[in-house]
């Protein structure tokens, strides 16, 4: 199907098109594609110099990080309470050690556990034995 065949009220697919949205198109002249072509110019090289710029941007910040401690998650809450309790903030003191009793002595639910039945296959003698071994009775 060629373009001159097709109604401009309808797009390719044979559906209605509104009238305002054909109103939007503009045409292209030279004076046009050349606008357009200076922008897309204006445009890249701006792109250009805010790539150039973010490279100088990020090794800035790796001189920064490099000189700065390592910090673990655990010592950041450390600080974290430290400062809330320093500000007499007692409600997120209070939250920040509970994140940081999580990281310490997680729930048993958390800690991987295997557990395994040892008396399943065993006589009566046999549990007698661990019981008194173990000294259980």
């Amino acid at each position: 199907m060629a373009y001159a065949d097709t109604d401009p009220a309808k797009g390719a697919a044979g559906r209605k098109i509104a009238a305002a949205s054909l109103a939007n198109l503009k045409m292209i002249t030279s004076d046009t594609a050349r606008e357009m072509q200076q922008r897309s110019t204006a445009s890249r090289l701006h792109n250009i110099e805010v790539a150039a710029e973010l490279k100088i941007n990020a090794k800035a910040f790796s001189k920064v990080m490099a000189d700065l401690p390592t910090l673990s998650p655990l010592d950041i809450l450390r600080m974290a309470i430290h400062q809330a309790m320093g500000k007499d903030n007692w409600e997120d003191a209070a939250r920040y050690a509970a994140m940081l009793a999580e990281y310490e002595q997680p729930k048993l639910a958390r800690l991987e556990s295997t557990v395994t039945n040892r008396t399943e296959d065993m006589t009566d003698e046999q549990l007698q034995a661990i019981i008194n071994s173990e000294n259980l009775s």
